[in-house]
């Protein structure tokens, strides 16, 4: 199941993953990729923040799809190898017995022929082993090629395409295009800055790329997803309790999802589902809150408040808690005492300061400070979690678990 959830999904130990989809009948989503489907002779571009539901809902309307990960595309070979296996092209195999001498230790000796890697082993002295190798009897972008021909009706789906290096994206597009202008589904998922990358490395496909925006989710929407699942598992909460929820959620199916996971483990339900109706409850909200803190977020942060590399120590500004800290934690703690927001001006930031530390910091150190802790974000893997934007001196929180860590872990302590 990808990271991306756009359903309610409530996993209890012990039994089934529940699933139940849950449509966003305002942006009419679902009925987008259906007419893309349809027409085809484009490309689909879905763009959307990180844990907003982009590959959920593809994989729910476009099962049959298939699938590849940019994030394990590093090549545009490895790209025409993953597509001709899943396109299931036919290769030759090749079993090759050979004698390996070793003395207690194992070894292993490890062939990679363009598809196929095999590993033998040996243990002890006079073992044998046996080396598997599968070669395409064409290329593999020929093989792959050939077969989408075959099969115009083939819808491919690259997910996290921004992760692709801009040069190996163009080769893609380019070994492509072709087909998707005779019919051949090709839909590519990216963050929202990168929305417009096909039509930008590649001229000519202007006017032949449709865009589908995936937004944040509103608060009806997240309702949704404690109400059919817990439906689904036999459990019930009030009204209060979903609309705590989504108030703390960031617009994230995935933080409303673990949500609904921890509920079920803090009321004792750790077997399957209910076997008659029972009622769910939060003893102590602030506890259950601060369990979920993300650490994978913390780490981010505790990057971001190190700041880059520099000779000499930084200034050490008086706190008002009473502590010291220099203007990276200062910046970050400002942040996270505006809610945070997941939008925030300077003025915003700034009138937040005077909560933080004795003196505020003058606009120059502060923006300073704003664009080295975005390029620091940029270089940590996965999507950067926040970006600070000069032209409109805006901030933009885009992880929700980060904006959820920053709220609920108490980060001046950490």
């Amino acid at each position: 199941m990808s990271s991306d959830l756009a359903v309610s999904r409530v996993f209890v130990p012990g039994g089934n993953p529940t699933f139940t989809y849950v449509p966003r009948d305002a942006q009419q989503l679902e009925g987008h990729v259906t007419s893309y489907l349809r027409d085809r002779y484009k490309m689909l571009s879905v763009s959307g923040p990180t844990k907003t539901g982009k590959t959920v809902l593809l994989k729910n309307q476009i099962p049959n799809a298939i699938y590849l990960s940019g994030g394990s595309i590093a090549t545009v070979g490895e790209f025409w190898e993953t597509l001709a296996e899943e396109l299931g092209a036919e290769s030759e195999t090749t079993l090759k017995s050979s004698q390996t001498t070793a003395t207690g230790a194992n070894t292993s000796a490890t062939l990679d022929i363009r598809v196929a890697r095999a590993t033998t082993g040996a243990s002890a002295q006079g073992t044998s082993g046996t080396e598997t190798t599968r070669a395409w009897k064409t290329s593999a972008k020929a093989s792959a090629r050939t077969l989408l021909k075959e099969n115009p009706d083939t819808t491919i789906v690259i997910d996290d395409f921004h992760y692709i290096d801009p040069e190996v994206q163009l080769q893609i597009v380019r070994g492509l295009k072709d087909l998707v202008f005779n019919g051949t589904g090709l839909v590519v998922a990216a963050v929202p800055h990168r929305a417009y990358d096909v039509v930008r490395i590649e001229k000519e496909m202007t006017g032949r790329v449709s865009h589908l925006s995936v937004g944040f989710w509103d608060r009806e929407d997240l309702l949704e997803i404690p109400r059919r699942g817990f439906e689904k598992l036999n459990f019930s909460v009030t009204r209060e309790i979903s609309e705590r929820l989504t108030e703390e959620a960031f617009q994230s199916p995935h933080l409303m999802q673990e949500f609904c996971r921890r509920m079920c483990y803090e009321n004792g339900y750790e077997q399957g589902v209910a076997d008659s109706p029972a009622k769910l409850d939060i003893a102590d909200w602030n506890e259950f809150f601060r369990k979920l803190a993300p650490d994978t977020a913390k780490s981010t942060f505790d990057i971001l408040k190190r700041g880059p590399r520099q000779r000499s120590d930084r200034l050490q500004r008086k706190l008002m808690d009473g502590t010291t800290g220099d203007i990276y934690e200062v910046v970050l703690r400002a942040i996270a005492a505006t809610g945070p927001l997941t939008t925030m001006t300077y003025e915003q930031l700034r009138s937040q300061m005077k909560n933080v530390v004795v003196e505020a910091p003058q606009r120059h150190e502060v923006t300073r400070v704003l664009e080295q802790i975005t390029e620091l974000a940029k270089k940590q893997e996965g999507e950067p979690v926040l970006e600070w934007d000069a032209e409109l001196s805006t901030l933009y929180v885009a992880d929700p678990f980060f904006a959820y860590w920053l709220r609920w872990s108490e980060p001046s302590m950490a």
